[in-house]
C-alpha cells in the first residue's frame, strides 16, 4: 500500500496503520449510538479539568487555552476508521473557509495503547505535516470519556467562545447535520474563480466542459522506482525515510496520478500530466513532456510542481503549488470521482 494511499485521506488511515502495529487485534468496542446523547456529567469528568498532554511539538491541549475562539474537535478511533464513517464529514470540514476566530482539532482516541506510544508517535509525527489541523493522541480515552462519545464511531464537538458546547454529534454526517455544522462554525463553501484559457494537446476549457479537469505539473523527471509504495516503486522499508522521499513536490504528484489511474472514468474527469516521467504506466491521463503556454496561465514555471484543479461548471476548484498536504486530496476525490484512499493496484 503507498504512502499516498495510506495517508490520503490523512488521519482516516493512520489508525489502520497503527493496527499493524499491535501483535493482537482488539475486539470490537463499538457502540450504539444513542438518539439522545447522555448528558454530560461534569462530577465525574468536567471538562474545565480536561487534559492531553503534550506531543509532537505541541502544547498541552485544553479547553481554557482556545477560550476566546470558537473550536471544533473532531475525535476518531479504530472501528470508526474501518468503516469510513467520518469521510463526508472531514472532507468538508477540510474544504470550508472560515473566519479567523475558528480553530479546529483532531484526536484519535488510542486508549489502551499507551505501552505503544513511542512507536505511534513514529507514524504520528508524518501525519502531522498532512493535516489541517494539529493533530493529539489520546491514551486515557479522556475527551471520549469527557463528553460522553460512544466507542467505535467519529464524534465531533463544537465549543463556543466559552468554552461552552454549541454542538455534539456521534456517527456519519449527513447532509442536514452538516448544514448545522456549518452554521456553528461559521463556515462558507469557497468561492470560486473562472479558470484561465489553457489547452494542453486536446484538452482545453471545452474539453473540460461538464467534467472535472486535474493538471498536474512536474518540476523534475520521476520514475515509478522514486514513488514509495506502488508495486515496483520506491522499495525502503524505513516509514520515515519513504515520508520524506513521498514529500518530493513531483514524487508526490506522481504518485497521485498513478493511485487516481486505475478508476479514473473519461466520461467524469480529464486528467494530464506534464513532465517527464517513466513506469509510470498510466492507461487514462494524456501525457505532455511540457505545455509552457498552459504553465504560465496557471502560474507554473518549469521550476514549479503542482496542479490546477477544474471544476465541471469551468471553475478553478483548486490550485497547489509544490506538495500540497494529503488532507487536500479529499476534494480532488470528490471532483474525479476517484476515491484514492479505496485505490488498490491490479
Amino acid at each position: 500500500m503507498s504512502l499516498l494511499k495510506r495517508v490520503a485521506l490523512g488521519f482516516t488511515l493512520l489508525l489502520l496503520v497503527l493496527i499493524g502495529i499491535v501483535a493482537y487485534k482488539l475486539r470490537s468496542r463499538a457502540e450504539t449510538i444513542p438518539d439522545e446523547l447522555p448528558a454530560i456529567d461534569t462530577a465525574l469528568h468536567d471538562p474545565a479539568n480536561l487534559l492531553i498532554p503534550a506531543q509532537g511539538g505541541l502544547p498541552d491541549f485544553t479547553l481554557a487555552a482556545h477560550r476566546g475562539k470558537t473550536l471544533y474537535v473532531v475525535v476518531e478511533d479504530r472501528e470508526s476508521i474501518q468503516s469510513r464513517e467520518s469521510m463526508s464529514l472531514q472532507r468538508a470540514l477540510n474544504r470550508w473557509t472560515y473566519p479567523p476566530d475558528v480553530v479546529g482539532v483532531q484526536i484519535g482516541d488510542v486508549d489502551g495503547f499507551a505501552l505503544l506510544q513511542s512507536k505511534i508517535e513514529e507514524f504520528v509525527a508524518l501525519m502531522r505535516v498532512e493535516m489541517r489541523v494539529p493533530l493529539y493522541m489520546d491514551y486515557q480515552g479522556a475527551f471520549i470519556k469527557t463528553f460522553k462519545l460512544p466507542r467505535g464511531h467519529v464524534g465531533v464537538v463544537v465549543f463556543g467562545p466559552d468554552s461552552q458546547v454549541l454542538l455534539r454529534h456521534s456517527g456519519p454526517a449527513d447532509d442536514k447535520f452538516l448544514a448545522e455544522l456549518r452554521t456553528a462554525l461559521h463556515a462558507s463553501e469557497p468561492t470560486l474563480p473562472p479558470a484561465p484559457a489553457f489547452k494542453i494537446d486536446a484538452v482545453d476549457n471545452a474539453a473540460c466542459k461538464g467534467k472535472a479537469c486535474l493538471l498536474v505539473f512536474l518540476d523534475e523527471p520521476v520514475k515509478r522506482s522514486d514513488i514509495p509504495g506502488v508495486k515496483n516503486g520506491f522499495d525502503k522499508d524505513d516509514v520515515t525515510a519513504a515520508g520524506i522521499q513521498g514529500r518530493k513536490p513531483s514524487v508526490r504528484l506522481a504518485g497521485l496520478a498513478v493511485a487516481a489511474d486505475e478508476k479514473l472514468d473519461a466520461s467524469k474527469a480529464l486528467a494530464v500530466l506534464v513532465g517527464t516521467t517513466e513506469d509510470l504506466n498510466l492507461k487514462h491521463w494524456t501525457a505532455a513532456a511540457d505545455a509552457p503556454e498552459a504553465r504560465a496561465a496557471l502560474g507554473f514555471d518549469t521550476k514549479r510542481a503542482g496542479f490546477a484543479l477544474i471544476d465541471p461548471d469551468g471553475n478553478l476548484a483548486m490550485l497547489e503549488y509544490g506538495a500540497p498536504p494529503y488532507y487536500k486530496f479529499g476534494r480532488v476525490s470528490d471532483l474525479i470521482g476517484v476515491d484514492l484512499g479505496d485505490h488498490t493496484e491490479p
